[in-house]
Order: structure tokens, then sequence, then C-alpha cells
């Protein structure tokens, strides 16, 4: 008897020691699409920290809004760009350990260069960073099938 699963919600593989099936991979591309969303307003936070600081006149302007925000008012220095940007994602290889990986089917190498470009693009046009912009960026870079962002 076999039995067939709908194509959203199909489990990724048996595990080869027990058996048993592992998470959907929607529910592993939703908790990735999460992760990346935090990890771009982290990056975006801690670049908007410098943008206000560089000179000190700003943080008045600024007036208590956003740190993710700020790239949207002043150009960064490319110095600090490529600085944060070069710590960003330091968490994602852990986070797609191997297993993970495979049953994603992405490498963490990817994902990060996936991120970098994305976020170089909001620095370069001045574009607030949104869940939905993310997902459809990471679908087209990485060939995944994302599921929808809810609002």
């Amino acid at each position: 008897m076999t039995t067939t699963i709908p194509t959203g919600t199909a489990p990724v593989a048996p595990c080869p020691a027990c058996g048993a099936w592992s998470l959907p991979a929607t529910a592993e591309r939703s908790a990735l699409l999460d992760v990346c969303d935090v990890l771009v307003i982290k990056a975006l936070d801690a670049l908007g920290r410098k943008i206000v600081r560089q000179p000190r006149s700003r943080f008045k302007e600024f007036d208590g809004r956003p740190w993710h925000v700020a790239h949207t008012q002043w150009r960064p220095d490319p110095k600090d760009v490529a600085r944060t940007l070069e710590t960003a994602w330091d968490v994602l290889p852990a986070l797609l350990a191997s297993r993970r990986s495979d049953a994603l089917g992405i490498a963490a190498e990817d994902v990060s260069a996936s991120l970098n470009e994305y976020v170089r693009l909001l620095l370069e046009r001045g574009l607030e960073h949104d869940a939905v912009s993310l997902r459809y960026w990471l679908a087209a870079r990485l060939g995944v099938p994302l599921p929808e962002v809810r609002s």
C-alpha cells in the first residue's frame, strides 16, 4: 500500500536510524525564513547605530525611530557595511547543521551570500526591509519554495 502526501506538507525523508519522518519541509523552511528575517533586522540595526552616530548631530535628527531604518535616511559608510556584514550571518552554519542543511537542500554559504546581496540592495536603494520581500528574494536566489509570510 502506498500513501501519497500532499506536496506542500511532504516530509523531507525518513531517518536512516529509526525510520521516523522528519519535520515537514514547509516547517523547516518557515523556520529558516523567520531566522533570516531576524538576522537581517539585527544587521540593519547594528548598521543603523553606526550611521546615526556619524556625525553625532544625526542622533537628534533621527528622533528615536528604529535603528534598522536609518539607512533609508542616510547612506552608510562602505567600511561599516563591510564590517557589519562580515559577521552578521555567523550563526547560520550552526543553525543549518549538516543534517538540516541536507534536508532543506540549502548550504549555509548560499544563504549567507543571498542575505548579503539582499541587505546590500536595501542599502544601495535606501529601501526598508520587509519579510515579504525577503521571502521572494530567498526563494528566487536559493531556488526553494518558501511559505507565505503572514502579516
